[in-house]
């Protein structure tokens, strides 16, 4: 399974959220491999905190900031799952993975300019089916980084905005809040996965929830 985590803008959270993901991936006992496109190198950053640490166990990270289609095509038939964390605003990267991936996952946080970003890589992606193997690229929208407070409604808003403005978009129900458990895991090359469970537990529900839910619909599309 290739699975990209991936968004047109900046900032969203698709380096923690890919990481996490192989790291869920990996703790259910199937292998997999994190490919590193962004030029940012985020993911092999925190790798490489990992390493430095001596956290175990290692999660296999593969740099590939230029043209990464065929890289992950054959790392796919040597593994369970390859999870690819996609630069931001890089169409190149994004007709090279979408259109080969089975899921395409797209954090975004409630702000404006994060929704209409997400308004245009939906665009892009509907232009980018004819190329995909099954006609239609498989991509769901997670709301990442939504404020914790019971009452705030910006995740629902956000949702709706994105429905209406896309029709037929997928936005999955899960919402991943903006818990400091995410930026403590990071700092020390951990996944959320491997922190103490009373800081984790609330975090870690809301990520396999959603994780969950967009591989339900993967399994479905």
């Amino acid at each position: 399974m290739i699975i990209v985590v991936g968004h047109e803008k900046g900032g969203v959270g698709k380096s923690t959220l890919a990481i996490n993901i192989a790291s869920r991936i990996q703790t259910d006992g199937a292998s997999v491999v994190l490919v590193d496109t962004d030029t940012s190198a985020s993911s092999s950053g925190w790798s490489t905190i990992r390493e430095h640490l001596g956290v175990t166990p290692a999660l296999t990270v593969v740099q590939r900031s230029a043209s990464p289609g065929a890289t992950v095509v054959d790392l796919a038939g040597r593994y369970d799952a390859v999870v690819c964390d996609m630069g931001a605003g890089d169409y190149q990267k994004l007709r090279d993975l979408t259109t080969i991936c089975d899921l395409l996952i797209a954090p975004t946080q409630v702000g404006q300019t994060d929704l209409e970003s997400t308004v245009r890589l939906w665009q892009a992606c509907r232009k980018l089916d004819p190329a995909h193997k099954k006609g239609h690229v498989p991509m769901v929208v997670a709301i990442n980084r939504a404020p914790v407070a019971w009452n705030n409604t910006e995740a629902t808003d956000a949702r709706e905005a994105l429905q209406t403005a896309c029709n037929g978009i997928v936005v999955l129900d899960a919402v991943l809040r903006d818990r400091k458990i995410w930026r403590d895991a990071g700092k020390q090359g951990r996944s959320i996965f491997e922190m103490p469970p009373r800081d984790s537990e609330k975090a870690v529900r809301e990520f396999d929830e959603m994780l969950q839910e967009a591989l339900r619909y993967q399994s479905k599309h």
